[in-house]
């Protein structure tokens, strides 16, 4: 879209005043980029059905609701050196917090909090937290999966601000020939007293409830065994984001639609953890055969469950012989009845199993439980794995990551959630400043609808409600900012 808030502070930059004709130099200047657009730029023709419900009508009899501008969503913002970073960094420098987990406080206080009484509220802050609202909210909702994840990633790099990048080429991290980075961001992460922030490599997932988290085994094992500085840490760490849904026994999943509240989770992977976290063998209870005394006459079946004892006798004789299936047996016999033992055996199972062989898994443990460290060429064994050779995907289920050790945050993008707090928010305001906003929200729609959207029999009534825009815009502007 035209960014004609940044074309109206450079014009009040070089003349102190907007006048009617300035206005229509930059209304000129705008058709100028419509007819010769540059790369990247999207023009606003209509409002998306998320816009019209989240923001309101710009006035009604009740309450007088801001007209934040749109943000051109962009992969850019992953990047350094560039406008549209810059733009969307300086907004996000207002977002309180130094990590991934202080961010999401801050956006909760942010909503949780009362609003300031009227005319006494900080614009800046609040303009931050409502466009970066808006923001997450219509990448989490308005895309698909792949392309809501990978502008997911340059948002975040832009929330964090700073030397944070997206990583969409391993050439950006020196990763080994023949394998992809498994880092999505790289973010620049200021943790506890530190003065200087350190940079983080961050793998992203955006999952559904209950969903589990997926990677290459190869790109993960030669993560951990790469060198190369670009790399910056021997760790990553995993940001999961749970679209939350309500239960609803009438899906296949059992869960509804997403609900609008999100969970943030993280974990870090490392060469030492590595074995309990990737391919973790499922402990598994032991069946034994143990003495017991029929206390009423029972008939000789086989167990159903679990699995792996399934058609197992149910009874066998006190000396272990075997009793024909729909035997009677007497109350007060003495037999052999199969049952849990109490005791548990790992077994390499589900998702561990395209991982290693029992004896891969074996050999890898016994290799890392003798070293004093595990270092990479200690490391190198997991390259024997057939999970490495066969380049299989690891899992990670909802029940590992969802451990409370791991919980970072909820955030509750719910649209009349955020609707309602625009309004709270703007009732502290100074009028003239929502006025403004309104009216440059306005003239932008009005101008693109008359030069896009608009039907010749409308047309007219179209310029002469943009013409009014501008003037209010003028007069707003000349009666707030003051030289």
């Amino acid at each position: 879209m035209f960014d004609l808030s940044k074309i109206l502070r450079e014009e009040y930059d070089k003349k102190n005043t907007i006048t009617s004709q300035s206005l229509v130099e930059m209304i000129e200047e705008m058709m100028g980029a419509l007819s010769n657009p540059r790369e990247g730029y999207a023009v606003i023709t209509e409002k998306s059905p998320r816009e019209v419900e989240i923001r309101g009508n710009s006035r009604s009899d009740e309450v007088t609701v801001i007209r934040r501008p749109t943000i051109k969503i962009t992969e850019l913002w992953g990047k350094t050196e560039n406008g549209d970073r810059e733009i969307m960094e300086s907004l996000m420098n207002n977002i309180g917090g130094s990590t991934i987990q202080e961010k999401v406080k801050s956006v909760n206080e942010f909503l949780d909090e009362q609003a300031p009484p009227p005319g006494e509220g900080d614009i800046s802050k609040i303009m931050s937290y409502l466009i970066f609202l808006d923001t997450f909210a219509s990448i989490i909702n308005d895309y698909g999966a792949s392309v809501s994840g990978f502008l997911f990633e340059a948002f975040l790099a832009a929330l964090m601000g700073g030397t944070s990048i997206q990583i969409d080429d391993p050439q950006q991290v020196g990763a080994a020939a023949g394998s992809l980075p498994i880092e999505d961001v790289q973010l620049a992460i200021r943790r506890g007293e530190a003065a200087d922030p350190e940079i983080v490599p961050y793998s992203l997932k955006v999952l559904r409830k209950n969903g589990a988290v997926h990677g290459s085994f190869k790109n993960i094992v030669d993560y951990f065994l790469d060198p190369a500085e670009r790399r910056k840490t021997d760790s990553i760490i995993y940001l999961i984001v749970i679209k939350d849904a309500d239960k609803n026994p009438e899906s296949s999943s059992g869960f509804g639609d997403w609900n609008g509240k999100l969970k943030f989770y993280e974990f870090e992977i490392t060469r030492d953890n590595f074995m309990q976290l990737i391919g973790t063998p499922t402990p598994v209870p032991i069946y034994d055969y143990l003495p017991v005394t029929i206390t009423r006459a029972s008939r000789q079946t086989t167990e159903k469950k679990p699995a792996h004892i399934r058609d197992w006798p149910r009874f066998k004789t006190i000396d272990g012989g075997e009793i024909a299936d729909g035997t009677v047996i007497p109350k007060g016999t003495e037999v052999l009845r199969i049952q849990n033992t109490g005791r548990t055996e790992n077994v390499i199972k589900g998702s561990a199993a395209k991982l290693y062989s029992p004896e891969q898994y074996t050999a890898v443990t016994g290799r890392f439980a003798d070293a004093p460290d595990i270092d990479r060429q200690v490391f190198a064994a997991l390259q024997d794995t057939k999970g490495y050779r066969t380049e299989k995907q690891w899992s990670i289920g909802h029940g590992v990551y969802t451990e409370r050790q791991y919980w970072k945050g909820d955030i509750n993008l719910d649209p009349e959630v955020l609707k309602a707090r625009a309004e709270d928010y703007t009732q502290s305001l100074n009028a003239s400043i929502v006025a403004i906003f309104n009216a440059l929200g306005d003239l932008s729609e009005n101008i693109n609808s008359y030069f896009i959207g608009a039907k010749d029999q409308n047309r007219k009534e179209i310029g002469t409600l943009a013409k009014e825009n501008a003037n209010t815009l003028k007069r707003e502007v000349n009666a707030t900012i003051k030289s």
